[in-house]
């Protein structure tokens, strides 16, 4: 007995199914999870900088060389943590060389175990400094905890450090400790919550499910076209053959 062999349209059918159990699951994708946003609802810092002849204003203050600073907002990550407290005020003064110098927009970076102490500085007659990193905090003592929506960063007795900027535009004095507490409300963006029914159908898999059908069926159509072709080929080749003389019987 001869062994049958699957023909081109068998072949076609079985490569169109398997394509369309590879496409369909594409349809049903995981939803991501919801990003969470934690917001500074309040900071306070209070650093023992050596400030003498500090005249400070909005919300920070100077007494006794500690500077104060209050009502912080920004962005906290509790992983890490990161994020950043920016506050409201100026710092009035003359630098250690003796040039009357501003200091205002403070901002307090947080990058894991250090922080930055970043200001606006405009010595007189010169260029304005924007955010330039003029002290260090070492955070690696700080405290993260978390309470429902609320997370609080703690660092008592940081040490802090001058940058290059800072001895230049600061101050007589040494850095001493810095003391920081932020509390941050975080929030989780609701779901898109999809639509019921065919509305739903509509706009997801609905979409998506005729575009591969439509793609199958093309695909079908074509890969039948060539088995017909090739069919015909096979086809026209026998009939070209001669048929077979068979001598008459003596």
């Amino acid at each position: 007995m001869q062994a049958r062999h699957l023909g081109v349209d068998a072949r076609s059918a079985i490569l169109v199914i398997a394509l369309a159990a590879a496409l369909l699951p594409v349809t049903a994708l995981p939803a991501q999870a919801a990003p969470r946003t934690c917001t500074v609802s309040q900071a306070t810092a209070v650093w023992d900088a050596g400030a003498s002849d500090v005249q400070a204003s909005g919300s920070l203050a100077a007494a006794d060389g500690i500077l104060t600073f209050d009502k912080g907002t920004g962005v906290l990550e509790p992983v890490a943590p990161s994020g950043s407290a920016s506050f409201d005020g100026t710092l009035a003064y003359s630098s250690a060389a003796g040039v009357k110098t501003t200091l205002s927009a403070p901002t307090l970076v947080i990058d894991g175990d250090q922080g930055s102490l970043l200001f606006d500085v405009q010595p007189e007659g010169a260029d304005q400094m924007p955010q330039a990193p003029l002290a260090t905090v070492d955070l690696r003592a700080a405290a993260v905890s978390e309470s429902g929506d609320t997370v609080n960063l703690d660092g008592v007795g940081a040490a802090t450090e001058l940058t290059a900027e800072g001895r230049d535009v600061l101050w007589s004095g040494v850095a001493g400790t810095f003391d920081l507490t932020v509390v941050a409300t975080c929030t989780t963006a609701e779901p898109a919550v999809a639509p019921a029914g065919d509305e739903a159908d509509a706009g997801g898999t609905g979409i998506l499910v005729p575009v591969v059908v439509v793609g199958i069926a093309a695909l079908l159509a074509a890969l039948l076209a060539v088995g017909s072709v090739q069919r015909r080929k096979r086809n026209s080749a026998r009939s070209a053959q001669p048929e077979p003389i068979v001598d008459p019987l003596p």
